[in-house]
């Protein structure tokens, strides 16, 4: 009576505990073109918090790489404001690249394979962030 107790609790934790692998059966039946929209609206939340404060101050804002090149490597950089919440930023950045780069190994996606030239700082111009390169 015990042992039965027992692997009932431990079959019962088994099944809750166990993680499913597999996507969803709706994100299997994506089309490549339904993913290419979904990482466009990704990128388009992002470039709108990123622009979603004046540049005044070149001291408040800083840059970070976004996206993945089929090839390996950022797609670009952008400027963001640290006066928003840059944690959660940074989170929505990091999702869109992990998405881009699955995205480029399910459909075979192939790329330039040139490097992204990482900025050396910011300036503002008319309230708008400028990359400097030296």
């Amino acid at each position: 009576m015990k042992y039965s107790f027992f692997i009932g609790f431990l079959l019962l934790f088994l099944l809750l505990s166990c993680d499913d692998a597999n996507p969803k059966p709706d994100e299997q039946d994506l089309t490549q073109e339904e993913e290419l929209q979904n990482l466009e609206t990704m990128l388009q939340e992002i470039q709108s918090l990123a622009q979603s404060v004046s540049c005044q101050n070149t001291s408040e804002w800083t840059f970070t790489s976004y996206g993945s090149k089929a090839c390996g490597g950022p797609v670009g950089y952008i400027a963001f404001s640290k006066t928003i919440d840059v944690f959660d930023f940074l989170k929505k950045v990091e999702a869109h690249r992990q998405a881009e780069e699955a995205f480029n190994k399910k459909w075979g996606i192939i790329s330039d394979c040139a490097l992204a030239v990482e900025p050396t700082g910011i300036s503002c111009v008319n309230g708008s962030p400028i990359f400097v390169y030296e």
